[in-house]
C-alpha cells in the first residue's frame, strides 16, 4: 500500500509537469509566431494572437486613431487638425514584432521562466506613431495665414505722384516649427486628445531697407525720363513717355532662398505700346527697276530692296536697357514683305541689246513735224515690262494744244484736209504710229491693235503701217517676251525713228508681202518658224507692183485679222472675212475714217 501511496505521490507531480512542460512547448517552442500571454500594445491585448492576427488588430486600431481630430490653440483661436493631414502613421510590423519578442530572450531557461511568469504578470508595449513633417508644415503655413495673419512685410516698391517711392519691411509672427512639431507629435500618439497651444515666435522680414532703396532707384532709373527709339533715315520716333513706363512698371516680392524683390518693366505692356505705333515705321520692299541712257543705250538695273517691319518682340528689352542708359535706342527691325521683282530676277532678264528699229522721213519743218516729235519725245523712256500691254494713246493721253500740239492735215470723211476741225489738233502723228508699229513688227512682239489708213500714202510700208486717232485709232502691243522692253526716240528734221531695246528671247522676224497681204516670218531660237499676216485694201488703186509668192512652212500659225476701229465721228459697214491656213484676209466695207495721216 505504501508503494502505491509512494507512486502516486511521484506521478502526480510528474503528470502537472509533463503537462505543463507539453504546454511551454507547444506554445512556445512549436508556436513561436504567437503572442504571448498577458501582452497588451495601449490596452489591445494581443496574447495568444498569430501574427496576421495581431497585425490586423493593430491596424484596426491605427484606424481609430486617425479617425480621431485633434484640436490646438494657435494664437487664441482653436483649430483642428485631421491626423491624417499630418501623416499620422504606425508601423504595425514593428510593433507585432515587439509584442512577440516579450519574455523570449533565446534561452530555454530564460523563456521557460518568463512563460511561467506570464501567467501572472501582464506586459503593456507601447504603439509608436510617426507624423509627416512635410505634411504639417503646409498645415501650419496655412494656419500662419489664415489664423496668425502677422506674417513679416518685406516691403515694396509704391508710385506716388509718378515717382517710385519705399514701403520698408516690418516683422511678423508665426508659428514656432519645432515646438509645434513637437506638441502635434505627442498629441495625436494617444486618444487623449486635449486642446495644445502652438507656440507663436517672432518672424523677421528677409529683405533690409536698403534693398527696398535699391528697388526704388532701380523703379526711377525706368521711368525718370522718356525712352526714343530711333531708326536711320526716318524723322519719326517711337516714344515710351514718362507715363506709358510707369503703367508699365512692376516690382514683386519672389519668394525663394532667400527672398528678393524684383523691379522689371512689364513685357506685355510694352508689347502693346509697341504694336500700336509700329505701323508707322513700316517700309515697304522695292522692286528692281530700270533706267535706259539714252547716249550709251546701256541698261542699268536700280537694285530692289526688302521691307521692312519693327520687331515687336525685340522692343521691350531694347526698351528696359535704355532706360537705364542713355534713354534713346535704335528701333529693333526684321525683315517684312519682299519685292516682286529682286535685282537678281532683273539681272536674268539680260542681256539688253538693241532688238529692233524703225525709221520713217518726211519733208521738214511742216506743222505736222511738231506734233510727230512732240508725240515721240512725250513716249520716249517708256518702258513695257514682261506681259504688260502699252498703248500709245494711254500713254500719251489726247493730243491737245494745250500740250503743244498744233493743227495739220488729217483723212476726215475720206479725204486729207486741213484744217478747220478739231480733229486736225495733233495731225500727221500716225507717221509715229507707223514707224511704232515697225519697231513691234521687227521686234517680234504680239500685235495688239493697230490699223492702217484707209488711203495709201507712199511714205508708209504698204499695209505695214497704222494710222492713229484719240481714242481709236491706237496702236498697242503686248510684252511676250521674259524682259522689259525699253522704248527709244529720237528725230531730225526730216525723220523719226523708234528703237526697242530688251531681250525678245531670240526670235527674229522678216516680212513678206502678196499683193494687199503682208506677212511677219518669225524664227525662233530653236529653228521653228512661225507666221501671221494682215490684209488690208486702201480705198484708192495700188500702185502696180510686181506679184510676189510666198512660201512658209510653220511649225505654228497664229492668224489675226485688223480691227477696223476709227475715232471721231466714224462709221463703219462690216466686212468680210476669209481665213486660210497661215492667212486672214479681210475685206473692209464702206468706212468713214477720221484720222493723223
Amino acid at each position: 500500500m505504501r508503494r502505491i501511496l509512494i507512486s502516486t505521490a511521484i506521478a502526480i507531480p510528474l503528470v502537472i509537469l509533463l503537462a505543463v512542460g507539453g504546454l511551454f512547448v507547444y506554445e512556445e517552442i512549436l508556436h513561436p509566431d504567437r503572442v504571448g500571454h498577458n501582452v497588451t500594445a495601449e490596452g489591445v491585448d494581443l496574447s495568444g494572437l498569430s501574427t496576421p492576427d495581431a497585425v490586423a488588430k493593430i491596424a484596426a486600431y491605427e484606424v481609430r486613431l486617425v479617425a480621431a481630430p485633434a484640436s490646438f490653440i494657435v494664437d487664441g483661436e482653436d483649430v483642428v487638425l485631421d491626423p491624417a493631414a499630418a501623416g499620422l502613421s504606425i508601423d504595425e510590423d514593428a510593433v507585432v514584432a515587439d509584442a512577440l519578442s516579450q519574455r523570449r530572450s533565446g534561452g530555454f531557461w530564460s523563456d521557460l521562466g518568463g512563460w511561467l511568469r506570464s501567467w501572472q504578470t501582464p506586459v503593456a508595449i507601447p504603439i509608436p506613431t510617426s507624423v509627416d513633417e512635410e505634411m504639417i508644415e503646409t498645415v501650419l503655413v496655412e494656419w500662419d495665414r489664415s489664423v496668425v495673419d502677422h506674417p513679416a512685410y518685406e516691403g515694396a516698391v509704391l508710385i506716388e505722384s509718378g515717382a517710385a517711392v519705399p514701403e520698408y519691411p516690418r516683422p511678423g509672427a508665426l508659428i514656432d516649427r519645432p515646438s509645434a512639431y513637437a506638441v502635434i507629435a505627442r498629441s495625436l500618439a494617444t486618444f487623449e486628445r486635449l486642446p495644445a497651444a502652438l507656440p507663436l515666435t517672432d518672424l523677421s522680414p528677409t529683405l533690409t531697407d536698403d534693398d527696398i532703396d535699391e528697388a526704388v532707384a532701380l523703379a526711377n532709373a525706368y521711368i525718370g525720363d522718356p525712352v526714343t527709339l530711333w531708326l536711320e533715315g526716318m524723322d519719326q520716333r517711337m516714344t515710351f513717355t514718362t507715363a506709358e513706363l510707369t503703367s508699365a512698371l512692376r516690382s514683386e516680392i519672389v519668394v525663394h532662398s532667400p527672398p528678393e524683390i524684383v523691379v522689371e518693366l512689364d513685357e506685355d505692356t510694352l508689347l502693346d505700346l509697341a504694336l500700336a505705333d509700329a505701323s508707322r515705321f513700316e517700309v515697304l520692299p522695292v522692286d528692281a527697276s530700270f533706267e535706259f541712257d539714252k547716249d550709251t543705250q546701256q541698261v542699268t538695273i536700280n537694285e530692289s530692296k526688302s521691307g521692312w517691319v519693327v520687331d515687336v518682340d525685340a522692343v521691350p528689352a531694347v526698351v528696359e536697357k535704355a532706360a537705364l542708359e542713355t534713354g534713346a535706342a535704335r528701333l529693333p527691325m526684321k525683315p517684312g514683305e519682299q519685292p516682286e521683282l529682286t535685282t537678281e530676277m532683273a539681272e536674268a532678264m539680260g542681256p539688253f541689246e538693241e532688238v529692233s528699229t524703225f525709221t520713217t522721213y518726211h519733208p521738214c519743218c511742216q506743222s505736222r513735224v511738231t506734233n510727230i516729235q512732240l508725240l515721240a519725245d512725250t513716249i520716249d523712256g517708256s518702258i513695257v515690262m514682261p506681259g504688260e500691254i502699252f498703248s500709245i494713246n494711254d500713254t500719251a493721253g489726247k493730243r491737245t494744244t494745250a500740250k503743244g500740239y498744233v493743227r495739220a492735215g488729217a483723212i476726215i470723211n475720206g479725204e486729207v484736209q486741213c484744217c478747220d476741225s478739231p480733229i486736225n489738233i495733233g495731225g500727221g502723228t500716225s507717221q509715229f504710229a507707223t514707224t511704232f508699229y515697225n519697231a513691234i513688227f521687227f521686234g517680234c512682239y504680239e500685235d495688239i491693235e493697230h490699223k492702217p489708213h484707209s488711203l495709201y500714202f507712199s511714205r508708209y510700208p504698204y499695209v505695214r503701217e497704222a494710222t492713229l486717232g484719240f481714242p481709236w485709232p491706237d496702236v498697242k502691243f503686248r510684252n511676250d517676251s521674259a524682259a522689259p522692253v525699253f522704248i527709244d526716240t529720237s528725230h531730225t528734221g526730216g525723220s523719226i525713228t523708234v528703237t526697242f531695246y530688251g531681250n525678245n528671247g531670240g526670235r527674229t522676224c522678216t516680212a513678206e508681202r502678196s499683193g494687199d497681204t503682208v506677212t511677219r516670218v518669225m524664227t525662233h531660237p530653236d529653228g521653228t518658224v512661225t507666221t501671221q499676216s494682215w490684209t488690208w485694201h486702201y480705198k484708192e488703186p495700188k500702185p502696180k507692183d510686181p506679184p510676189t509668192t510666198t512660201t512658209t512652212h510653220a511649225t505654228t500659225t497664229t492668224t489675226q485679222a485688223v480691227t477696223t476701229t476709227t475715232a471721231g465721228t466714224t462709221t463703219t459697214t462690216a466686212g468680210t472675212t476669209t481665213t486660210t491656213a497661215g492667212t486672214t484676209t479681210t475685206t473692209a466695207g464702206t468706212t468713214t475714217t477720221t484720222a493723223a495721216p
